[in-house]
């Protein structure tokens, strides 16, 4: 009698959905939902009914071999540990994802220019080490997602044979991964993710067609019988600034930089003198690396974010479509129960070294739609 009632209420549950299928402990499983997140760096009640996958990450020990001064672009955070939340919802034509990570700061000071007084000419905050003058290294914070298309093996290896020094690619022809990219400065203001793909060229990192959301700010003028490099906007008044969009160098608010005088001062097209002295490493009259920052266009900008730090921790929440057409370069989340396997690497502050799960192991994650 006990196994009959046993099997009807098995039976029912199965029936009315009452029963839930378990998953791995390595499986960020994705909800389908009626109504989706709204896209605003916030964490919705919504969110809070999703199972986490929780990942730890660190910066493992690692050696550039005879190339000692790379070697140094990871010395400094070697040990750096990070928590990661990773959360998914989808529904009909879109996939959406909340992962929230802790962080000290918002670092966002991404090699800003400033004038060196020792070197007599205007330079970029270092971006990987400190440089010869001992000043540290100014970047930006960064999330990125391994996604794997056809790499043999990636359940088993992670992203940790994607690695070939501080150059990334695949190991084997018609091996190709998609890459997301979350960028700070160089997206964040306009809220899209740098999508890339990767294949076993020498340098296999490729954006994905289409045109990137940013530009470097600089030129070169003739000084004292020299080539040198300088900024080439400024936004006059503003401080502790590290972007400047596209917007504000149409509507005039972005001054165009056209001239450097003697003494090395810069004068702007408005006739606006910006004088070395004010300029100084750690001034708060700062002029940023980047100009402009768009909206940028294709299959490069095609997923959007946002963003919010807060109280030590990043939120970052994106969309794309579960189908976007371009099989070549993207990962297409188009069957429920597939597993989509995929890493992820945290770099906080910095240019190359990461933080990745298991540390040189870069251990892979499965994620399923239920």
């Amino acid at each position: 009698m006990r196994k009959f009632l046993f099997s009807f209420i098995a039976v029912f549950a199965m029936m009315f959905g009452v029963l839930s299928v378990s998953f791995a402990a390595d499986t960020m499983v994705a909800e389908k939902v009626d109504s989706p997140p709204v896209l605003d760096g916030q964490v919705d009640n919504m969110w809070m009914d999703v199972q986490p996958l929780i990942v730890k990450t660190v910066v493992a020990d690692y050696d550039a071999g005879n190339d000692h001064y790379k070697d140094k672009w990871w010395d400094a955070y070697e040990g750096e540990e990070k928590t990661v939340k990773l959360r998914s919802v989808y529904t009909d034509d879109k996939i959406y994802f909340l992962f929230q990570w802790n962080d000290q700061e918002d670092s966002r000071d991404r090699q800003s220019w400033y004038y060196n007084k020792k070197e007599s000419k205007w330079m970029q905050k270092p971006k990987y080490v400190p440089d010869a003058n001992g000043l540290p290294p100014a970047y930006e914070d960064k999330f990125t997602m391994f996604w794997n298309i056809s790499i043999e093996n990636f359940e088993s290896n992670g992203c940790s044979t994607l690695c070939h020094g501080v150059k990334m690619r695949t190991n084997n022809d018609g091996e190709t991964a998609d890459i997301w990219h979350w960028k700070r400065d160089r997206g964040g203001p306009v809220g899209i993710i740098d999508d890339k793909w990767l294949n076993n060229d020498e340098n296999g990192r490729h954006g994905d067609p289409g045109k990137s959301t940013y530009s470097y700010n600089s030129q070169e003028f003739e000084y004292e019988g020299k080539t040198v490099k300088a900024p080439k906007y400024w936004i006059p008044g503003r401080e502790d600034y590290h972007w400047i969009l596209k917007s504000e160098i149409e509507n005039g608010t972005a001054k165009k930089i056209v001239k450097m005088d003697k003494y090395g001062n810069l004068v702007d097209e408005a006739g606006n003198t910006l004088s070395t002295g004010d300029f100084y490493f750690g001034s708060p009259r700062v002029i940023p690396s980047l100009a402009p920052v768009r909206m940028g266009e294709g299959s490069r900008a095609d997923i959007r974010e946002a963003h919010n730090f807060e109280d030590g921790m990043w939120t970052l929440e994106i969309v794309r479509d579960r189908n976007t057409g371009d099989e070549e370069h993207d990962v297409q989340f188009t069957e429920a129960g597939k597993p989509y396997l995929f890493s992820l690497a945290i770099m906080d502050n910095e240019a190359i070294a990461h933080s990745t799960p298991g540390g040189l192991l870069g251990t892979a994650y499965k994620l399923i739609l239920k």
